[in-house]
């Protein structure tokens, strides 16, 4: 997300780029500011990547930008349970994943529940999405910048938690509670 708005073409995420196991590793021991994120950070820039405001009805959900690992669609199965989705959840994903699915026959029981998926590219870069525009959830800061001007869709930016608990009821649900 940050590349999608500013200046930031690459950085370290310590503990999940290679390149960066520690922080020292990251940042070759240079001291760096520490920032402690609060709950009113965190509001507001959920509200700075929504253009719809507001708990009312939703058209879609996007998830997967960057596309979804294996892990994160296993992270969505368990979130849906058994529950159905009462709008379509596009999850975009590698036709890696896609082949792994298959092959542990988890696939098809997701795409039972509403979820469909996008394979090697995502809704805000191909026409995917239905025409005539909408509300479109997602938990991506990518999707929440393109979407509206790539797709007509107003954005409601949330956790993945609050896409798929949105997706099942078929309107925004946002939770503050784990802020």
């Amino acid at each position: 997300a940050d590349a999608s708005q500013g200046g930031v073409g690459l950085f370290y995420f310590v503990g999940g780029t290679p390149e960066a196991p520690t922080l020292d590793a990251a940042t070759g021991s240079k001291p760096c500011p520490r920032i402690e994120v609060t709950a009113a950070m965190v509001r507001a820039a959920q509200a700075g990547l929504s253009t719809v405001t507001g708990a009312g009805r939703i058209d879609a959900v996007a998830i997967g930008s960057p596309h979804l690992s294996l892990e994160e669609v296993e992270s969505l199965s368990e979130l849906l349970a058994e529950r159905k989705a009462a709008v379509p959840i596009y999850a975009c994903t590698g036709r890696h994943v896609l082949r792994q699915l298959d092959a542990t026959d988890r696939r098809k029981p997701l795409e039972r529940q509403n979820v469909v998926f996008v394979i090697d590219t995502c809704v805000v870069v191909t026409p995917i999405l239905p025409t005539g525009g909408g509300t479109l959830m997602t938990n991506s800061g990518k999707f929440a910048h393109y979407a509206p001007g790539n797709t007509g869709y107003g954005v409601v930016y949330g956790s993945l938690a609050d896409c798929v608990e949105s997706a099942v009821a078929g309107r925004t649900i946002i939770s503050e509670a784990r802020w």
